[in-house]
């Protein structure tokens, strides 16, 4: 069984699903998925009850308006822990919702292998002492998670890896010339690119795509440059109508994404895993961050990090501009947009070295994760 809830984690799970996959056919034992996750998981051949668009929301005062939503699928998937038996169940980040299953696994006698561990690190230490009580492989994917949770008394805790670095690796070898990118997504080959991700959940969209489509718009003219829309196939395309101010063209491919990064020259970026990707692929942007104020207020009393984009975080410096609430405005982008152009190989150098920072030694991580899952 498996819980990806969000699109990031489905992209992880699905990897972890097909090299599990690969691993039972070479030692002919028949392994099988259901669960939560989005179209890559099922493409995979997962069985999955619930869609990530229906799981993925941010922020405290979104999560507490579909409470009833959330418990009710609960009861489903601990249901599901009943009536199918899993050997094993694999949660993918999606601290929330996956603690409590696996306190509800565990009372069952089901082996439960965490991959993407929660942010400890970031806020909400005391999970650390949760997850000792309730996981019985912890697979991490930033090397200092492996002496957190060692320091705090976890055994079974290994490093293997980010997988992104696995995807983007094996993809690189793929990627195309520019010029033949460009003819064939319907692009400009002729101007430089301005990307814009305005994230993969509807509060996200609604909340950002407003001022960062008038903002690439009128960046985008002033440099001759094309401005591109990356869309997140978790979110119906109606929802970026709605909130599209500017006109701009228009991506929704998940596959040509990290391609498109490699050859863009800029991006107006939200939080979170895009920012790695981005740094991961040598993008230089500015990182945009807007919730609901409550949800920022209680978030900011308990995040102990002073960066809030994860490429920063990993970096370990604000390599990528910050823009919090208030301050995402179309002067603001515009004025670190200006200042990254101004100073843009020295952005560029930074970000070399990062991969390897992140690379495990040995196989990557969806082998090193089907390996944990069929053990016996």
């Amino acid at each position: 069984m498996l819980i990806a809830g969000e699109a990031s984690g489905d992209r992880i799970a699905a990897r972890a699903v097909r090299a599990a996959k690969e691993l039972a056919i070479e030692r002919n034992e028949p392994i099988s998925f259901f669960g939560i996750g989005g179209d890559e998981c099922v493409a995979e051949g997962a069985k999955c009850f619930y869609s990530v668009r229906e799981m993925s929301v941010v922020g405290f005062v979104e999560v507490a308006r579909r409470f009833s939503f959330f418990k009710r699928v609960f009861r489903e998937m601990t249901a599901l822990l009943d009536s199918r038996k899993p050997s094993a169940l694999l949660l993918v980040d999606y601290p929330g919702f996956n603690i409590r299953l696996a306190r509800e696994a565990k009372k069952r006698g089901i082996r439960v292998v965490y991959y993407v561990s929660p942010q400890v690190w970031a806020w909400h230490a005391s999970r650390i002492h949760d997850l000792k009580e309730v996981v019985d492989e912890m697979l991490v994917i930033f090397p200092f998670e492996e002496k957190l949770y060692r320091d705090a008394g976890m055994k079974n805790v290994h490093f293997v890896g980010h997988p992104l670095v696995e995807r983007i690796d094996e993809e690189k070898t793929r990627y195309q010339d520019r010029t033949n990118f460009a003819l064939q997504h319907s692009l400009d080959a002729s101007k430089e690119w301005l990307l814009v991700f305005s994230g993969s959940r509807t509060e996200e969209v609604r909340r950002l795509l407003p001022v960062m489509s008038e903002t690439a718009h009128a960046f985008a003219e002033k440099h001759t440059m094309q401005a591109i829309l990356v869309e997140s196939g978790s979110i119906d395309r109606s929802h970026y109508d709605e909130y599209l101010r500017a006109p701009l063209t228009r991506i929704r491919d998940a596959a040509a994404t990290h391609e498109l990064m490699w050859h863009a020259k800029l991006g107006i970026l939200k939080s979170g895993t895009t920012t790695l990707e981005a740094a991961l692929l040598g993008l230089p942007g500015v990182i945009c961050y807007r919730t609901h104020p409550v949800s920022f207020a209680i978030g900011k009393r308990l995040v102990k990090l002073p960066y809030i984009g994860l490429a920063n975080i990993v970096i370990g410096h604000k390599q990528y501009p910050e823009l919090l609430q208030g301050d995402v405005t179309q002067e603001k982008i515009t004025s670190e947009l200006e200042s990254i152009l101004t100073n843009y190989p020295a952005f560029k150098q930074s970000l070399e070295g990062l991969a390897t920072t992140l690379r495990s030694s040995g196989d990557g991580p969806s082998r090193k994760v089907a390996e944990v899952l069929l053990a016996s």
